[in-house]
């Protein structure tokens, strides 16, 4: 186990973004573009908007959209068949036309499946209200249950544990995570978090607080420190700022991806940049002290993409 006083110092490499071609994905546009609500509409520019607007369950077969008066649960074929009817015949059905349940649950902001595909939670305000999928099916519109985050904050993110258990981690927009079981109730477990994320296999999450990435146990005990180098980014933007990690995303067990903002003294995001960490012996642990790279400076990433219309 290593000691919490020591902090790893990760090898920083910068890369300004070069992009790679790859051939190893396919993607196949299905006809057209299916319309979420039958009528244009808009986002309470008031209220927060929504960031992450989309689930998806590739189990169920069901996807979940987010829109300005609250979400549509509809059957993944009869969308792709609406796309294809678009493209066919230049008109056909909505999203919500289509949608087995409309939830009327006004500025939703986050959307988040649990792994096992039979929770949704969605965030609104400082609200999480968590549906049964097989409750939705059945067209019940009322939340199954509801957890609230205490003070003034509301959520910033909901991240499900990769596990079948159902337990979960809610990040506040002031800092605060809480951990949340089943119907059981929210746990305060720690403060000043800019971003969290659970490992690949649900074991481990990583939680970044100011300059630092801290690996924990499922339990919340931290194994791991590292030091996060933003300082050349920093010198080069030429201007008074700090770096913010935003989000994390543990894509496989050797690889966490970092999004950060740059704030200008005034706390306006001047720019976005990825940093990439990786580990030399093919798995993020406590275990591998010292041997880490991390790839920074990936500013703008780009796919070459070949799209198929069918």
């Amino acid at each position: 186990m290593v000691k919490l006083e020591s902090v790893i110092d990760l090898e920083v490499k910068d890369i300004e973004g070069d992009r790679l071609d790859c051939d190893d994905y396919v993607f196949v546009k299905l006809g057209e573009p299916v319309p979420v609500k039958p009528q244009d509409y808009s986002f309470n520019l008031q209220s927060p908007l929504p960031s992450q607007a989309l689930a998806v369950s590739e189990q169920s077969q069901l996807i979940f959209v987010a829109h300005s008066d609250g979400f549509c649960v509809a059957r993944t074929e009869a969308v792709i068949e609406s796309a294809k009817e678009i493209k066919d015949k230049g008109s056909g059905s909505s999203i919500q036309e289509l949608s087995v349940v409309d939830v009327p649950i006004a500025n939703v902001r986050i959307l988040a499946l649990s792994t096992d595909s039979s929770t949704l939670a969605a965030s609104v305000g400082s609200d999480v209200h968590f549906f049964y999928v097989r409750s939705l099916l059945n067209k019940k519109r009322e939340p199954s249950f509801t957890r609230s985050l205490s003070g003034s904050s509301s959520v910033k993110d909901v991240r499900w544990r990769k596990k079948k258990d159902n337990s979960y981690v809610v990040l506040s927009s002031d800092g605060k995570l809480y951990h949340g079981a089943a119907e059981g109730p929210l746990k305060d477990v720690m403060d000043g978090v800019d971003a969290v994320e659970w490992s690949v296999k649900g074991n481990s999450i990583a939680v970044a607080r100011k300059n630092t990435l801290s690996l924990l146990s499922s339990k919340f005990k931290e194994r791991l420190r590292m030091s996060l180098s933003f300082k050349s980014w920093i010198d080069d933007s030429g201007v008074d700022c700090t770096v913010k990690v935003d989000s994390i995303r543990w894509v496989r067990p050797d690889c966490i991806v970092l999004g950060c903002f740059q704030l200008t003294a005034d706390g306006k995001e001047e720019s976005f940049m990825v940093q990439v960490i990786g580990s030399k012996e093919g798995k993020i642990t406590e275990n591998d002290c010292g041997r880490y790279l991390c790839f920074s400076r990936c500013k703008v990433a780009f796919w070459h993409i070949l799209v198929y219309t069918i």
